[in-house]
């Protein structure tokens, strides 16, 4: 045993001499430390809302639509982050605060999407914050129909297509329905186009028609008249809020939308009229308002009613007199009949009366 330095000198099983202490020294050193996980440190990005932006604007199954997410912690402006919605990586995010974010959206379709939102600063370390269900494109527009079939059924076989905005930009496997009836096959087409398929044999009524993509059902604003008749919630389409929807959705897409509105105007005008006299706010006090209103309305017109009958009998009886009155004066004109004497003709008001019935 000896060596300089304290080293001790040893033979391995090879026979060859190994200074333990140098290679101590030269082992390698220990495996660095783990990263600090997320959330320690840097605080994780926290989603509260997402809509579309400007708000009332639609989110177009073409992509380019844009998103406003509002929450916390997303971060400074130098930082780098990714919006991801759905499945799929935003086109472009924009910071604007710490507690909002502008997202440029890619294609798709559906409802109720994950929203991930991930921020990188000055460690490395990624961030993550995520919502489920937050996200949801546009539901499907049917805008035409062809061919149109009005006051009568299609008897299959046929194929029927559907025109409408937001199918998708690929074959998203739509499921299309006339009148309720699931068509017996749905070719998807483009983003505007689907064709639905009757089966051999098979009546359905061209009304309603509705197509559902990615879990969404699709509005029907087609404006010939019978086509369009219930809305989703098989209320009328002509209330003022189905006429609202559809004057957004028709501007969204760049057309006119003024006859509409001239329309809704006076909608509102005789919506809000009402309302000053016959305020109904829950559906228990627009029930019971409801049930008065139609009582109401059967009194006047059963009240309406019988002053009719009373108004036409009596007229009725009037015109038989004349019509009798006059029948005579031309017989005795003619000498058919002896004129009346002048006694009879001073007739007391009580007698004319009962004459009258």
């Amino acid at each position: 045993w000896g060596g300089g330095g304290g080293g001790r000198i040893e033979r391995s099983g090879i026979g060859m001499v190994r200074d333990v202490k140098a290679l101590a020294i030269a082992a390698p050193e220990a495996p660095a430390a783990a990263p600090p996980a997320q959330g320690m440190g840097e605080p994780t990005p926290v989603i509260e809302s997402v809509e579309p932006y400007p708000e009332g604007s639609m989110v177009k199954a073409v992509g380019g639509s844009q998103v406003l997410i509002r929450g916390r912690e997303f971060g400074r402006s130098d930082e780098d982050r990714v919006v991801t919605l759905g499945e799929t990586r935003a086109l472009r995010t924009t910071w604007v605060s710490s507690d909002a974010l502008i997202a440029k959206v890619a294609p798709g379709v559906g409802a109720d999407l994950p929203v991930r939102v991930e921020v990188t600063g000055p460690s490395g370390q990624p961030r993550v914050g995520s919502s489920p269900y937050a996200f949801r494109y546009s539901a499907p527009y049917i805008y035409d129909v062809s061919p149109v079939i009005v006051g009568r059924p299609v008897v299959g076989p046929a194929e029927i297509t559907l025109s409408a905005w937001g199918v998708g930009l690929w074959d998203t496997k739509p499921e299309a329905q006339l009148n309720g009836v699931t068509c017996v096959d749905t070719k998807w087409v483009d983003n505007r186009t689907v064709v639905c398929s009757v089966a051999s044999n098979q009546r359905v009524a061209l009304e309603n028609p509705e197509i559902k993509v990615g879990g969404q059902r699709s509005t029907c604003h087609i404006m010939r008249p019978g086509i369009c008749t219930v809305s989703l919630h098989h209320r009328s389409v002509n209330s003022p809020k189905a006429l609202k929807v559809q004057i957004r959705a028709i501007e969204a897409h760049g057309g006119d939308a003024t006859w509409l509105k001239e329309r809704l105007k006076a909608m509102e005008k005789t919506y809000s009229s009402n309302t000053v006299y016959h305020p109904c706010k829950t559906w228990v006090d627009c029930r019971v308002k409801s049930f008065d209103g139609a009582v109401v309305s059967g009194i006047i017109m059963v009240t309406t009613g019988v002053c009719f009958f009373i108004s036409v009998f009596f007229l009725s009886k009037a015109v038989y007199f004349v019509y009798t009155w006059v029948e005579r004066e031309a017989l005795v004109r003619a000498g058919k009949l002896p004129p009346i004497d002048d006694d009879e003709e001073e007739m007391d008001p009580y007698a004319l009366n009962i004459r009258l019935f």
